[in-house]
């Protein structure tokens, strides 16, 4: 499910605010909610027990649990267990910092960059024990990066010809492997391929599939009218799936207007309803498994 916290990256706010806005609890740095499928992430570098740590854009986050070694289950070992399994359970992490007491920096949405592991820390007693570390990024940095990939696609394909296209194309419904991420800025990005993307608009007969009535125009270097690719599964989370996000049945048709609606719009869920009920037969063939209530969190 997730939720808008209405929250603007960097905003200050406090614990009560917290709690009003995410329904949650106020013990702990680790403030799961069964309800909306939402974690509440706290790192306060006020306090000397915990060592959360910033490096090359990944907060290096302590799991819960202050005495013996931390656990992925029981009581509060639980939480670390929601945590490390939140790329499967589909939960919205949300994270604040605290660099000043009693005031919560809100940093946005974050995801694992990578897979938690273990490391010795002494404990409340000063015994040596061992703790779970959840490598964090944010996930803004990376939408970011794929709107501008996303941007490089588009400008490729302006120089397409009549030559270039692929009038026999038909869906393959088989899974594709995701291949290995390049990193930009030190965030793996998945490319994307054009020729995938230029397949997906010729199965729509370059008209937008929100509507096939939209208007366009004609592309300067071909006959074919002027329409934008566009992942319905971000790319940007191609780390929570074992398959490629970039093939033809993950890659709609979209005129200029429905597409800025998708990335910009106030009202963009109509659209994505749509574009989902009629893609996810589809996308389940090659691998892509998702209900609509976590795309959703894809695109707060």
């Amino acid at each position: 499910m997730g939720v808008d916290p209405g929250l603007k990256i960097g905003e200050k706010v406090n614990l009560q605010k917290i709690r009003e806005i995410f329904q949650c609890g106020s013990m702990g740095g680790m403030l799961p909610v069964n309800r909306t499928n939402v974690m509440v992430i706290i790192a306060d570098h006020t306090l000397d027990f915990y060592h959360d740590k910033w490096k090359d854009g990944i907060l290096y986050y302590t799991g819960t649990g202050k005495i013996g070694d931390q656990q992925l289950d029981g009581n509060p070992g639980y939480k670390n267990g929601k945590l490390y399994h939140s790329k499967t359970n589909g939960m919205q992490l949300h994270l604040f910092e605290i660099l000043k007491k009693r005031e919560y920096i809100y940093r946005g949405i974050v995801v694992l960059a990578d897979q938690p592991y273990q490391e010795e820390q002494l404990d409340e007693n000063g015994v040596k024990r061992k703790v779970w570390i959840f490598p964090l990024k944010l996930v803004e940095e990376e939408l970011k990066l794929d709107l501008l990939d996303d941007q490089t696609i588009m400008t490729s394909l302006a120089s397409v010809q009549d030559k270039d296209l692929p009038f026999h194309f038909s869906y393959n419904g088989k899974p594709k492997d995701k291949g290995k991420p390049v990193v930009i800025d030190k965030i793996e990005i998945y490319k994307r391929d054009r020729k995938i993307s230029l397949n997906a608009l010729a199965y729509a007969r370059f008209e937008c599939e929100i509507d096939r009535t939209h208007e366009s125009f004609i592309r300067k270097n071909s006959n074919t009218n002027y329409t934008e690719p566009h992942h319905l599964v971000p790319m940007a989370f191609q780390n929570n799936f074992s398959v490629s996000l970039d093939v033809e049945e993950n890659i709609v048709s979209l005129c200029s207007n429905c597409h800025n609606l998708l990335h910009y719009g106030r009202d963009y869920l109509f659209l994505l309803k749509r574009l989902y009920e009629s893609r996810k037969n589809l996308l389940k063939k090659v691998g892509i498994d998702i209900t609509f209530e976590r795309l959703i969190q894809m695109y707060q």
